[in-house]
């Protein structure tokens, strides 16, 4: 079958130093590969501003680290072959709506395509398009991980939306004994709790809308499940770009996983989500938020990648932060003085111990690296080759970390073995070739 067009994909882009200064060999060729696509697309993992202009002030939630870009980062990402990236992720309003629109600004000024935020749901839900020789691309853009008044709101007739991100809510299914247990843990710490029918809600006092959702089902133990009302919102916003563009890539920006299998396996309402999307006329599907990788699935010929790991990772290269970072309770006197330097919060935040993950152990130690995929898709949208390039970034000091590079031998085939062991549960077979990846199609 004859490739109509190519798509190449990475995950997550914390970006704030130039990538133009590298000359590296394995950097160069990891470019090429890039711009070689028809398509390229990355998630764009931070707030393009300076500080300044109206309404840029610092949320007083946030991501972890508050993140900021320059603005010379949305150039950078298009010299090196990029055309579409996603807006929505838990840092998107981390400085604000000010913070949020000086990012529209940046990128469109660069002409960088960019969906998943609006000023209100219905244009944070809408596909956005990039025209290419090979056919129109839609990107819809959405996140699962954020804080509530990080959501856009929809418009009413006598009431404007808000600007904000496209979400996928998300609610705890659960034997009546387990939500017995919530319910007596929320009455020992003082929550509000409300019951209709089989649903609770548990509302810390004073903000009765930022409330954990709990639903009684059948079966035991505890299963996440998508809000239908935003799980039919999106599968509308896919049929509709089914109809007006020639491919469809759809992007969830979570950072939930599957607690009895482990951060390796996506939370329980992704799947489902993601071949609902495929179904409804998506043909790629990127899932991305922890930055390790996670497994791959082929559905109906289509590729749901539920997590490639990270491509650029600068987070630590942030210029400024607001003061509710230095006060984190876990940070020691050095790090929550008032002169307290960002190098000395940085500093602070390395020094404490691993974090950890829902059963209580430590995180456990993944294969470090991630994968460039490039998607060649057939006349009918359905793939006819499927390489994964790995990656690894640069292990340096502080000032010259993150920078995505092809992986050298060793590294690129452990990576390769490591995501094939992630796949196989999805029925997904990856073979080592020529020191990259290969999806076997059929």
């Amino acid at each position: 079958m004859k490739t109509e067009i190519t798509v190449a994909v990475t995950g997550e882009s914390i970006i704030n130093r130039r990538l133009s200064v590298h000359t590296e060999d394995r950097f160069l060729s990891l470019l090429k590969i890039l711009r070689g696509a028809d398509v390229a697309f990355t998630h764009l993992e931070t707030i393009i501003h300076d500080y300044d202009g109206p309404e840029v002030y610092p949320a007083a939630l946030a991501g972890n680290t508050w993140q900021r870009s320059p603005r010379f980062v949305a150039d950078e990402l298009k010299w090196a072959g990029f055309q579409l990236v996603s807006l929505a992720h838990n840092h998107t309003m981390d400085y604000s709506y000010g913070g949020l629109f000086a990012t529209w600004k940046a990128l469109d000024k660069a002409g960088l395509v960019h969906a998943g935020t609006g000023m209100n749901l219905g244009e944070a839900r809408e596909p956005k398009y990039v025209d290419t020789a090979r056919g129109r691309v839609a990107l819809i853009a959405i996140c699962s991980s954020i804080t509530p008044s990080a959501r856009a709101g929809e418009a009413r007739r006598d009431v404007k939306g808000r600007p904000g991100v496209n979400p996928l809510r998300y609610h705890y299914v659960a034997d009546a004994e387990t939500i017995e247990i919530e319910r007596q843990r929320a009455v020992k710490i003082g929550w509000i709790i409300t019951k209709v029918g089989k649903i609770w809600l548990f509302n810390p006092p004073g903000c009765q809308l930022a409330f954990q959702k709990w639903v009684e089902g059948d079966k035991p133990g505890i299963s996440m499940v998508a809000e239908e009302d935003d799980v039919e919102g999106n599968l509308r916003s896919v049929r509709d770009a089914a109809r007006q563009a020639d491919y469809v890539l759809v992007y969830l920006h979570n950072h939930e996983w599957d607690p009895e299998k482990g951060p390796g396996m996506p939370a329980t309402f992704v799947p489902p989500f993601a071949r609902a999307c495929i179904d409804a006329g998506a043909h790629i599907f990127v899932g991305e938020g922890n930055r390790p990788p996670k497994g791959i699935e082929i559905h109906k010929g289509k590729p749901i990648f539920y997590g490639p790991g990270g491509f650029i990772s600068m987070s630590t290269t942030v210029t400024r932060l607001p003061a509710d970072f230095y006060l984190r309770p876990e940070f020691g006197p050095e790090a929550r003085r008032w002169e307290a330097t960002t190098a000395d919060a940085f500093d602070a935040r390395e020094a404490l111990p691993k974090k950890l993950n829902p059963r209580g152990d430590s995180s456990p130690t993944q294969v470090k690296g991630s994968v460039v995929a490039l998607c060649s898709l057939g006349q009918d949208g359905r793939l006819t080759e499927l390489k994964l390039y790995p990656i690894s970034l640069t292990d340096k000091p502080r000032p010259g970390s993150g920078v995505p590079m092809l992986a050298q031998a060793e590294t690129a085939e452990r990576i390769t073995a490591h995501l094939g062991e992630l796949s196989a549960p999805f029925g997904t077979r990856i073979e080592h070739k020529g020191g990259n990846g290969l999806v076997a199609l059929g």
